[in-house]
């Protein structure tokens, strides 16, 4: 399998740009289950320079993100989405080139943006909400990450806080010897939990003074409506997509 070469989520633009909303939410299902399917065989690869020692980092659990730029009824819209243009036009952001690492206050995100121009954009990401580390290749600077350990031993290997991937791409290595972090595909695609679900504390956003803003505690009459964090309206895409253990 090669990831950078899929052409069904490459040429997502053609494929949804005819479609209605509610048909592109549903071909976009089909393409992220996809795009999880790949990601969760696969593997980023932390290299240190002129040494044969290596860490293996496993996404074991992705989140998407998609949001349409321009205007038009039929256009996706997720603005919790950080790469994206000001609504009022007053910055616009350029096209990631595929495969671009993006960090944000949230974690870090494999980006798969497609478009022309930023003015047309497909912000189309995959947050990796869940990992495990596989460090059995670590032959040098070793020393004990205490949070992540604590993490892993509370969930059977698996680090749950998606910040701490920032640690186990970037802090494996010293920076003055260096080291390369790639991605390897898996060789079959993984199989996934029976059901895709909810993105965490990813709210359900409204219209307030032309602007888009989270739907507030205040307006939710069931608090099973409401985000983890118990401050706003969950939104219900199930774009969240865990491997089978």
């Amino acid at each position: 399998m090669n990831l950078r070469s899929n052409d069904y989520v490459l040429n997502l633009y053609s494929q949804i740009k005819d479609l209605s909303c509610e048909d592109k939410e549903k071909k976009l299902l089909g393409v992220f289950k996809e795009l999880a399917e790949h990601i969760l065989s696969g593997y980023f690869l932390i290299k240190k320079n002129q040494s044969d020692s290596f860490v293996k980092v496993h996404p074991t659990c992705v989140e998407f993100y998609c949001h349409e730029e321009g205007e038009g009824k039929d256009k996706i819209k997720d603005y919790s989405v950080y790469h994206r243009n000001k609504e009022d036009r007053t910055f616009d952001k350029s096209v990631f080139p595929l495969g671009i690492l993006h960090n944000h206050i949230s974690g870090i995100d494999m980006t798969f943006e497609q478009g022309e121009d930023s003015a047309n954009a497909i912000r189309l990401s995959a947050l990796i909400r869940e990992f495990r580390i596989d460090d059995s290749g670590k032959k040098e600077d070793k020393y004990d990450m205490e949070y992540i350990n604590i993490e892993k031993k509370k969930n059977g290997g698996i680090v749950t806080k998606p910040t701490y991937l920032y640690d186990a791409l970037y802090s494996q290595f010293s920076i003055f010897d260096g080291f390369s972090i790639q991605w390897i595909d898996g060789e079959k695609k993984a199989v996934l939990e029976e059901s895709s679900e909810p993105r965490i504390n990813v709210p359900e956003y409204e219209v307030e003074n032309n602007k888009h803003v989270p739907v507030p505690k205040k307006d939710v009459v069931n608090r099973n409506d409401l985000t983890k964090n118990g401050k706003y309206k969950q939104c219900l895409r199930k774009w969240k997509f865990k491997l089978k253990q």
